[in-house]
């Protein structure tokens, strides 16, 4: 697989063509490193955040704004070593169809796709898994997030990280200080654990 290099500013991504690569959906800001940073970093993967944050502006937490938590994710995504891409499609009023339009592109690069499982524990993760699997039939590979009343998910192949993958993800996640502050239990649900696939 040819390596591929991605910008954080949309209107600056460049996609060449014969190239292509390993894409890690995220949902929102802060999903690939909750819950992906293992499977990012060993595939090198390409993320890419689906949505930005306005949800929670609108219900008046603050310091979470989209550019904010964009912010929060760059440094993140450094520290895993991976390319992001920001789609910036809004959170509170995304459909399936707005997900299908902007992801089209990625079709005919994509190798193997890393898409939220479908639980139940939140709406977004679950339109990003329909429109995966409509838009990459059999490359997905499915990981775990939260149900509605579990925090952290097993499936059915644990992702055993290394000490200094470890290290790396407490690292990610310490960027998220929004979350933190707002979503604190999601973060200690995964502190220190492993990570699983569908």
């Amino acid at each position: 697989m040819e390596k591929f290099f991605g910008y954080r500013d949309e209107r600056r991504c460049i996609i060449c063509k014969n190239k292509v690569m390993n894409i890690f959906l995220s949902p929102h800001n802060d999903d690939e490193s909750l819950f992906g940073a293992f499977s990012i970093m060993r595939d090198n993967c390409y993320v890419i955040i689906i949505t930005d944050s306005f949800i929670q502006t609108k219900r008046g937490d603050a310091s979470c704004s989209a550019d904010e938590r964009w912010g929060e994710t760059c440094r993140a995504c450094d520290i895993l070593g991976c390319p992001v891409l920001r789609l910036g499609l809004p959170d509170d009023t995304v459909t399936e169809l707005d997900m299908e339009n902007a992801l089209a592109r990625f079709v005919e690069f994509a190798d193997k796709v890393y898409a939220p499982a479908i639980q139940g524990g939140n709406l977004h993760h679950d339109m990003v898994n329909r429109v995966a699997h409509k838009l990459f039939p059999g490359k997905i590979l499915e990981y775990t997030t939260y149900t509605k009343s579990v925090l952290y998910t097993v499936g059915n192949k644990e992702i055993i990280p290394t000490p200094e993958e470890l290290n790396k993800k407490h690292q990610a996640l310490a960027c998220y200080k929004s979350q933190l502050r707002i979503n604190q239990p999601h973060f200690d649900a995964v502190f220190g654990m492993t990570e699983w696939l569908m």
